[in-house]
C-alpha cells in the first residue's frame, strides 16, 4: 500500500498498527481482528470518524489519490508559513552596520582633531 495512506493514518489510534488498519479498511481482516480493530476505534470518537470516512470511499485506489492531495495541501500550507516566519524574521542590515561604523570613526576623528585645535 502506498507509505503516503500510512502517513496520514499513523496519527490514529496508538494501539492499532497501519498494516492492520489498512487491512481493515480494504476487509482483509478475520472476523476476530477486526471486531478487536472496531472495539478499539470505539474508544476514541475521533479515530473512529475518521475511520468512517474513509470507509466510504467508493475506490480504495482513491484513497492514495486523497492522501498525495492531503499532503500537497500540507506541504504547501507549512511552506507558506515558513516563508512568512522567515520574513518576519530581522535580516542582517550591512550597510546600516558599514554606516554606523563609518559615523563612529568619523566622530572620534572630528573629536580628535577639536581636542588638538583646543590645546594648541
Amino acid at each position: 500500500m502506498d507509505e503516503n495512506i500510512k502517513d496520514i493514518l499513523s496519527h490514529l489510534n496508538k494501539n492499532i498498527s497501519q498494516e492492520t488498519l489498512l487491512k481493515y479498511l480494504n476487509e482483509q481482516l478475520g472476523k476476530e481482528e477486526q471486531h478487536e480493530v472496531e472495539k478499539q476505534l470505539m474508544e476514541d470518537n475521533f479515530d473512529n470518524d475518521a475511520v468512517e470516512g474513509l470507509q466510504s470511499v467508493q475506490n480504495p485506489a482513491r484513497l492514495t489519490l486523497i492522501a498525495e492531495a492531503l499532503n500537497r495541501d500540507l506541504k504547501k500550507r507549512t511552506q507558506k508559513k515558513r516563508a512568512a516566519i522567515r520574513k518576519r524574521q530581522l535580516q542582517p542590515q550591512w550597510t546600516l552596520y558599514f554606516s554606523i561604523i563609518i559615523l563612529l570613526i568619523l566622530l572620534v576623528l572630528v573629536y580628535l582633531f577639536l581636542y588638538r585645535h583646543i590645546n594648541n
